[in-house]
Formats: structure tokens, C-alpha cells, sequence
């Protein structure tokens, strides 16, 4: 007997605008999120982060719980951000040199996959000085210029890194963080200072009908897909959706908006597991990789993928070659990870992850944001300060709600009373976590 489907019950139209909805959701989710955070640092400074476009803003001191933007922040760096508009003219990014200290500068697109990265992660160590143009830029490339680096979209987000040993030489990092800058191109030659620009997108609300999916069309008509993806967005329009349709939410037939109304409250719900699985992608051990592709995502096609848990659980991540990531939500048993218990983290002297510059495993809430503890330890990792080896080179870490006894403390990374999830990173990664042979150990359950 064939199971129920529902659409004997439904009007086809209904049925085809939850389709088309649930893949515009998937396709367009990073630009819904990054208008929402764009808007947060630049309109409507809503955390630590507030700045115009196109002026790179520097947190001089490491993420921490109050930081509510989600995305999983890493503990290891001081962050500098910038939100570049390229529409009207080139950026002129600079990145210093940083010796063997690890110094990144991401660029991605609108939606969340990476165009490039400048200085010294890429070169050697060495300084570099890049023009960040548009899509459809064609000028001449003035002198002083290293590289010159095209942006897919008008809107770009700028995300760079100084590592920093759990902060102990915070100082150091942020001299070396004040070195980096982004400017557009005409003060750049100029010297004059930046204007102060903050007009950006506003988000629509969500007391309107089909919010998301208005604030996604907005968004798509500010950063035009590729053409590529043109059969994609011409199916959306046929349901309102995107920078091709002619007709207007507000004017489509009650079933089509039934719909989409549905693809809304589902669409949520699938990148939520979706981050919470991986994806598809190698799962060993109760842990599983980022993907291959990330940060390139949309060159194999894999909107969902690039959605989440790219977008949706890491809002920018890196290329492999630059950072490998395991992330996992469940102990050896297969159970949620969650403060009411207490686990270990035993990793033999051969299964310590290698990695050029540092490796680290931070822990995080649901949302997705550093948790709240009592001694400020969100992360443990080779810049870790203090950690105790066993005799044999073995670490062995402790994680817990209650605080240990004094000499378990070194190694205890304290839990939130809820549910948590840990991920594992490794930057300029060595060639077994890069090609994913690597297994970390289970987390185990006391």
C-alpha cells in the first residue's frame, strides 16, 4: 500500500510552492543571514561589533559568551571584520607580515562562499595589498597593488584572524591586528578618511507576512546570482520568489502562500539537522568532517550544503587547505552531549591532531555561540597554556559542570547546564586530518 502523500488533500498549487519555496530557502538562506548581520554591525549595531562599510573593524580582545552572533566564533584569534560595498568602486585590503604567527584574511561573497584570502596565510608569512573589485569592474589596476581579487557579488563580508595563545600576548596580536586595514579605492589614493556610510538592507520583519522570503528577494536584487544558476531563479519566480518574478507576494493566490508559509517554518527546521549531522559528509566516531567544498560550495552545486552547516552553524568557513574541521553533537554512546554529564576526552600521543600552525576544540551552545563558565574557558588546544601530558604524551581532557579538583583543572573545559556541541579544529592542517584519514577519539560518558 502506497503511503498518504497529502496531495490528494491539497491544492497543486500549495504542493509546488512548498517545493520551490523549500529549495529557495536553501539556496537563498546565506543572503537572509547575512543581510541580518550586516545589518546588526552596521545600521543597528546590536553586539561588540559596530562599523560603516567598508572599514575594517578590529575586537581587541579574544570571543566570548556575550557575543550572540552565532557561527560558531573561534577562541584562538582576535577577529577584525569588514562589510565591503563594491558597487560603486574597489577596495584596497592590506594584511601585514606576520612571521609564523597565523594571520588570515577571508573574502566571501553574499552568499558565504569565499572569492580569497590576502597575506600572510597565503604568502608565505608575507604582507599583501589587494584590490577587491566587483563583479563588473574594468578599470586600471594602480600601483601598490599585490593582487587584484574579483568579488562574485557587489556586497562582500571581510573576516580576518590573529592567533593569539589563549591571549597570553594579546598585546603582541593586537599591534599586528592594527596593521591590518581596508579602505576604497579613491581614499586609499586620496588619504582622506572614510565616510561614514550606513545605509544597508534592513531585514523585514517578522510581523510581516513572508519575511524571510521578502528580506531573500531584496537581497538576491541588491547580489544577482551567477547566470549559471539562472534555471534556478527563473523557477523561483514562477512562485514570487527572487530577483526574476514580476509578481509580488502580496498579489499571489492564497495556496501559493500557504506554501510558502510552510517552507518557511520548514526550511528552519532542515538546516538545523542538517548542521547537526553534517551534512553529507565523513562521519567517524561520533564526529564529522566539514566538507571537502566548503567555502566553495556553489562550484558543485550544493546549495543545501552551503546553507548549512556552512552558512547556517559557521556564517563564513574556511578552505580545507587553510583550516579542517570535526564537529560533533553526541558521546560514545550516541547520546546528546549535555552539561548533566560528565565526560573525557582521551587522545593518544598519536592521535593528537597535527597542524602547522595550532589546533583547538572549543565548545559551544545550541544557538551556536561560546557558553557561559566560571573561569572563562570556552577552548583547549595546542596554544593552551598549562595543559598536564601524560607520561606516555597522552592529554587527556575533562568536561564538566562542577569544577575539578585543583589537579584536574588544567584540563577541564567547563560544560553549560544545557546542551552542547564541540568542534575540533586544525589550521594549515596536516595531510591525514586534510584528507580525513584522521579519527579523534569518542567523547566518553563518566
Amino acid at each position: 500500500m502506497l503511503p498518504k502523500t497529502g496531495i490528494e488533500s491539497t491544492d497543486w498549487r500549495e504542493s509546488w510552492a512548498y517545493l520551490i519555496g523549500m529549495q529557495a530557502y536553501a539556496y537563498g538562506f546565506p543572503a537572509i543571514y547575512y543581510t541580518k548581520l550586516r545589518f546588526g554591525m552596521v545600521r543597528q549595531p546590536q553586539g561588540v561589533i559596530n562599523t560603516p562599510l567598508n572599514k575594517l573593524f578590529h575586537v581587541p580582545r579574544l570571543s566570548d559568551h556575550n557575543d550572540q552572533y552565532g557561527g560558531s566564533p573561534m577562541r584562538d584569534a582576535i577577529y577584525s571584520v569588514a562589510w565591503l560595498d563594491l558597487l560603486t568602486e574597489p577596495v584596497v585590503v592590506h594584511a601585514p607580515e606576520s612571521g609564523d604567527r597565523y594571520v588570515s584574511t577571508q573574502l566571501a561573497g553574499f552568499y558565504s562562499d569565499l572569492f580569497g584570502y590576502v597575506g600572510p596565510s597565503v604568502n608565505d608569512g608575507r604582507s599583501q595589498t589587494a584590490l577587491v573589485v566587483g563583479p563588473n569592474w574594468q578599470g586600471e589596476v594602480p600601483e601598490g597593488i599585490d593582487v587584484v581579487m574579483r568579488s562574485p557579488t557587489p556586497s562582500a563580508f571581510l573576516v580576518a584572524r590573529v592567533s593569539t595563545p589563549g591571549g597570553a600576548d594579546l598585546p603582541a596580536a593586537r599591534a599586528l591586528q592594527q596593521q591590518s586595514w581596508v579602505k576604497p579605492l579613491s581614499i586609499w589614493q586620496s588619504g582622506a578618511d572614510t565616510p561614514e556610510v550606513r545605509e544597508v538592507l534592513a531585514p523585514f520583519a517578522a510581523t510581516e507576512t513572508l519575511a524571510e522570503f521578502r528580506t531573500m528577494s531584496a537581497a538576491m536584487r541588491e547580489n544577482p546570482p551567477p547566470a549559471s544558476d539562472a534555471a534556478l531563479i527563473r523557477q523561483f519566480a514562477q512562485v514570487g520568489l527572487g530577483p526574476m518574478s514580476e509578481t509580488a507576494l502580496d498579489a499571489l493566490d492564497e495556496a501559493t502562500k500557504r506554501g510558502l508559509e510552510r517552507a518557511l517554518v520548514d526550511g528552519p527546521m532542515l538546516l538545523e539537522k542538517v548542521a547537526q549531522t553534517g551534512g553529507n559528509t565523513k562521519q567517524v566516531d561520533g564526529w564529522f568532517y566539514g566538507d571537502k567544498n566548503w567555502g566553495r560550495m556553489a562550484a558543485v552545486g550544493d546549495f543545501l550544503g552551503r546553507a548549512s552547516p556552512q552558512a547556517y552553524s559557521g556564517i563564513i568557513e574556511h578552505w580545507i587547505e587553510q583550516s579542517t574541521k570535526l564537529r560533533t553533537f553526541i558521546d560514545a554512546d550516541g547520546q546528546d552531549l549535555s552539561g548533566q554529564h560528565c565526560y573525557t576526552l582521551h587522545f593518544r600521543k598519536d592521535e593528537i591532531p597535527q597542524a602547522k600552525a595550532f589546533w583547538s576544540i572549543t565548545l559551544y551552545d545550541e544557538r551556536f555561540n561560546l557558553a557561559d563558565n566560571p573561569i572563562g574557558r570556552y577552548s583547549i588546544g595546542s596554544l593552551t597554556d598549562g595543559l598536564k601530558f601524560g607520561p606516555d604524551g597522552s592529554l587527556e581532557i575533562l568536561m564538566q559542570h562542577q569544577r575539578p579538583s585543583p589537579e584536574l583543572e588544567a584540563n577541564w573545559l567547563p560544560l553549560p547546564e544545557g546542551k552542547f556541541n564541540l568542534f575540533l579544529r586544525t589550521y594549515l592542517p596536516g595531510p591525514e586530518v586534510m584528507d580525513q584519514s584522521y579519527a579523534p577519539p569518542m567523547v566518553r560518558k563518566i
